[in-house]
């Protein structure tokens, strides 16, 4: 049970002991390794049973109560006009949530409240970011350490699936693919896209056997999910990186032995790839994209052409986006302020667009999809003037906020999925660690 001596407790911790360490970086690490055992018991938990809300769910749910606690404790003495803007965005959600309940035709609630409070989880993660950017929430050597061991749960559980045949399939129908234990193979991609470049990023400070055991585990699942942003994620990253390994060791790369030993796996991954699921499913938009190809040629239309990469890209979305446009169009003045809350004016099974800023703006409307976006362009604008000096670490880090932030914007699966933000806190938080690792260096080296 929560009292309000525990919670002065906790945000003691969180405001005057930020720049103490070891008071409460055994409360961060933690926070970070359960992260895939979290996934994994909400993965299971709805795949083998019928239970309407998963043991995951519930428990980020009190994580959600409890952060949102701290924040507007530490908001109110050190940030007033934050931490209006913090109500302003939660009014947002309630006011979408009260109107539509009373203006929609066909109106879930379960549906409604779930999406509303996944809303409030990426809000409240969001803040948690902006609170603990550039700050010493934990020091390199137990950032490092913290997402070896999530890297080797994620890698480790996702391989012991498939060898034990009891891992879940990325898709329902013709294309294949593989997502261990967990249960969305596009979160999952995500997930990996943001631990690619975390376990590159351990491995330039601690090349220990975990570590590259590590980085093996993720780098293998790219091509196993059989998901194009995997794919195209972990390709950027891997290429960034060995761009880097080139020019910085030139003709000495055989002499490195750890430079050889990335090379080595890059190549032996590269090899395996063509006998994975990947590989089937880019045949398949292959042959899909020809005959494409051959109905548009047949139609004679430029128009259908140049759109025809377009659709592949969008998997669909655009006739989801189209539709839900469509109701927007027909509301009323205070649902196109405040959204149409979950998935626009359903009839039947509701269906996100999957493409986070445009399902944001229908569900929240103009008013509502302002107040939840500004914290988040606060965000990127920290981290944007840190930009300079950049540096591989640096590159790696942005590398992947920008793959996170592209595919938010064309596949989903990022801003309104708890597990996903879950790990893109920790990626700012590698930000602003790297961030306040350099200028420390640049002060020593001025001293």
């Amino acid at each position: 049970m929560i009292t309000v001596h525990n919670c002065d407790v906790f945000y003691y911790l969180l405001t005057k002991g930020l720049q103490s360490v070891e008071k409460h970086k055994g409360l961060i690490f933690l926070l970070i390794i359960i992260q895939p055992v979290i996934d994994l018991i909400t993965s299971i938990t709805n795949q083998y049973s019928d239970v309407a809300i998963s043991i995951g769910a519930l428990f980020r749910t009190f994580v959600m109560a409890f952060l949102f606690i701290l924040i507007v404790k530490y908001l109110l003495h050190n940030h007033r006009i934050m931490l209006f803007a913090f109500f302003g965005a939660f009014g947002s959600i309630l006011i979408t949530l009260i109107a539509n309940y009373f203006l929609k035709s066909n109106f879930l609630l379960f549906p409604e409240i779930n999406f509303a409070l996944k809303t409030s989880y990426y809000l409240v993660i969001v803040y948690l970011s902006i609170i603990l950017f550039k700050k010493y929430v934990l020091d390199r050597e137990s950032f490092s350490k913290a997402t070896t061991i999530v890297s080797l749960i994620v890698g480790g559980s996702y391989w012991l699936a498939i060898v034990t045949n009891t891992s879940i399939n990325s898709y329902q129908y013709e294309s294949v693919g593989y997502s261990g234990w967990f249960f969305s193979a596009n979160e999952l991609s995500v997930i990996v896209i943001v631990l690619l470049a975390l376990t590159l990023l351990n491995l330039r400070y601690n090349k220990s056997i975990l570590s590259w055991l590590a980085f093996v585990f993720i780098f293998s699942m790219v091509p196993m999910i059989g998901t194009k942003t995997a794919l195209a994620g972990g390709i950027v990253i891997v290429f960034i990186y060995a761009i880097y390994l080139l020019f910085t060791y030139k003709l000495q790369v055989v002499e490195n032995k750890q430079t050889l030993l990335f090379f080595g796996t890059v190549i032996l991954f590269v090899c395996l790839s063509p006998f994975s699921p990947i590989a089937s499913n880019t045949q398949n938009l292959n042959y899909e994209h020809s005959k494409e190809i051959e109905r548009v040629q047949v139609s004679d239309s430029k128009n259908e052409q140049s759109s025809s990469l377009m659709v592949r890209i969008l998997s669909s979305r655009h006739l989801y986006l189209q539709t839900i446009n469509e109701d927007y169009s027909e509301a009323n003045g205070i649902r196109k302020a405040f959204g149409l809350g979950y998935a626009g004016d359903y009839n039947e099974d509701p269906k996100l667009i999957e493409m986070d800023f445009f399902d944001l703006f229908f569900s929240y409307g103009l008013i509502g999809s302002i107040l939840l976006l500004i914290p988040l362009f606060y965000l990127f604008l920290l981290v944007i003037k840190n930009l300079l000096p950049l540096s591989i670490e640096k590159v790696l880090l942005f590398t992947a906020l920008g793959l996170c932030l592209g595919i938010a914007l064309v596949a989903g699966h990022v801003l309104f999925a708890p597990s996903v933000m879950s790990y893109a806190a920790i990626l700012f938080l590698a930000i602003g660690m790297e961030l306040m690792q350099r200028n420390d260096g640049v002060k020593n080296e001025d001293s």
